[in-house]
């Protein structure tokens, strides 16, 4: 379902020219779907951000620690958000086809992250549907 997808601690969208990297990466794979953490920018940029990738649609979570950017032909359905995750239900459009992607900003303490794994257990059990779920740690 998925073509491609990137999922990337880009830890500050402004430096190294990371964002720079980030939109060649682009051109040269066309991702269906991307995934930030840590852009350090006010959640007002991402509207800016997303022109210069050139993608159509974007989404950044309550904690502003994940953006997200994903191609035209996936229509979202609903969206789980938490502090340290966000999952979109996703139709393809002009199909029957459903599917979720999660991506997760997990928090450094143990106590924390228990509240991340009850939450991605709540999702996967009240799942039918092909579930994509990638978790990277905060370093």
């Amino acid at each position: 379902m998925v073509s491609k997808a990137l999922f990337g601690n880009i830890r500050s969208v402004m430096t190294q020219k990371a964002f720079d990297r980030l939109i060649e990466l682009h051109y040269r794979h066309h991702y269906s779907y991307i995934a930030l953490l840590e852009p350090f920018q006010s959640p007002s940029e991402l509207e800016t951000y997303r022109r210069k990738l050139g993608m159509p649609n974007a989404k950044v979570n309550c904690a502003a620690k994940i953006w997200i950017f994903w191609e035209e032909d996936w229509e979202e359905q609903d969206v789980v958000d938490s502090v340290q995750q966000v999952t979109i239900r996703f139709k393809r459009r002009g199909s029957n086809n459903y599917f979720k992607i999660t991506a997760v900003y997990a928090r450094c303490y143990a106590l924390d992250r228990l509240k991340l794994w009850e939450q991605l257990k709540e999702i996967a059990e009240n799942s039918t549907i092909p579930w994509l779920e990638e978790i990277l740690t905060q370093s």
